[in-house]
């Protein structure tokens, strides 16, 4: 868990040591876009981490039995919840992210919906067991 917040921080470190480096009135970098993409799956892996075990615990959910997917199933649900909940932060920090809104809103939305289609993937391969 240490580790992830201290590449966070050094990510982010990065992502402003990056932009104060481009001039303004051009586009971003590929590069800043890229830190942003990983800032965004930090802050999901984060915080799917840090809300895992809560949630586990406050709705009593069981990850005994053989072939239980209700631990994969919390995670990505958290996942998903995280995904939206920064999506919608990112709609109110339109201007503040300024030519990175794009690149946020996109990722967001593609982290929205990856576990989706991993979990059916999952599913799938359970019931053939």
């Amino acid at each position: 868990m240490a580790g992830w917040i201290i590449s966070l921080v050094g990510f982010i470190i990065l992502f402003n040591v990056v932009g104060k480096q481009q001039r303004k009135g051009k586009n971003v970098l590929t590069i800043h876009k890229i830190l942003a993409c990983i800032l965004c799956f930090h802050i999901n892996w984060i915080g799917s981490l840090l809300l895992y075990e809560p949630v586990m615990e406050v709705f009593d959910i069981s990850t005994d039995g053989f072939m239980n997917m209700n631990g994969l199933v919390t995670a990505a649900v958290i996942w998903m919840v995280i995904a939206l909940i920064v999506l919608v932060v990112t709609s109110y920090a339109k201007e503040l992210l300024g030519p990175l809104y794009g690149t946020v809103r996109t990722t967001q939305k593609i982290f929205l919906f990856l576990p989706i289609i991993l979990l059916i993937v999952f599913f799938f391969a359970a019931s053939f067991k």
